[in-house]
């Protein structure tokens, strides 16, 4: 059990970093291509699919609950290593997501994105920024798993 355990919460953490990945690479440069108000709306209907999509939900808290289930199972001599990777996850991805992100979706979200606020560079600039954490976080929890698996 503490291996399926350790392999949920690898797969997790591995498809947030993937999305971490795709969210720097690929919508950083296409949201600082457009106009403010294009990218204010870019950023929106982004949020819109992301923040109550249930797939994303249950990859947030598979790693977290993995890792509390691992202080029940009985593990290898790699325990301890993927309770450090899940402690990484937490603090550096569900933590700063619960934290930074969330405010700052909701204050997204309230924005029109006909007349953009003058803050839509700066927001995003942040948001990439904070990503930047939630990456470093999730390769270093996904690779705790991979080497506690």
């Amino acid at each position: 059990m503490y291996e399926v355990v350790v392999c949920l919460s690898l797969v997790s953490s591995a498809m947030l970093l993937g999305l971490m990945v795709v969210v720097l690479t690929v919508l950083r440069p296409l949201w600082s291509s457009l106009p403010d108000s294009g990218a204010a709306r870019g950023f929106q209907a982004f949020l819109r699919f992301a923040t109550p999509n249930p797939v994303l939900v249950v990859l947030n808290f598979v790693p977290v609950l993995g890792t509390v289930a691992i202080l029940f199972l009985d593990g290898s001599g790699t325990r301890a290593m993927a309770f450090v990777g899940g402690g990484v996850f937490f603090v550096g991805y569900f933590v700063v997501t619960a934290l930074v992100n969330t405010p700052m979706y909701a204050k997204v979200m309230a924005w029109d994105p006909e007349s953009a606020p003058d803050e839509v560079s700066a927001q995003l600039a942040r948001f990439h920024r904070v990503n930047v954490i939630r990456l470093a976080a999730t390769a270093a929890s996904a690779a705790l798993f991979f080497a506690a698996a």
